[in-house]
């Protein structure tokens, strides 16, 4: 499914935005270079940073959790070595 289709198949929710003269140039300049609704590029701008800020939460969790695994073989012992020592 793409992100536009994606978008459109959630529900449809009105909110008027208020933003400066400058900002609202660049998103007229963006309508009409990518040919796109006002909405549509402000969904994909909004969507994109999101997607972004996921990211680096989870980057944050998975070096958070960097360490947490080490020291559970000693540093003198391999698999192999706890493989032959167990008893069947």
């Amino acid at each position: 499914m793409s992100t536009l289709q994606n978008y459109e198949s959630n529900k449809v929710s009105r909110k008027n935005i208020t933003m400066t003269d400058d900002t609202l140039r660049e998103l007229e300049f963006l309508a009409k270079l990518l040919g796109k609704k006002h909405s549509q590029i402000i969904q994909d701008l909004i969507h994109r940073e999101s997607e972004i800020q996921h990211n680096e939460l989870r980057l944050k969790t998975l070096k958070q959790m960097k360490g947490l695994f080490t020291g559970l073989i000693g540093q003198n012992q391999s698999i192999q070595t706890m493989k032959s020592e167990r008893q069947l």
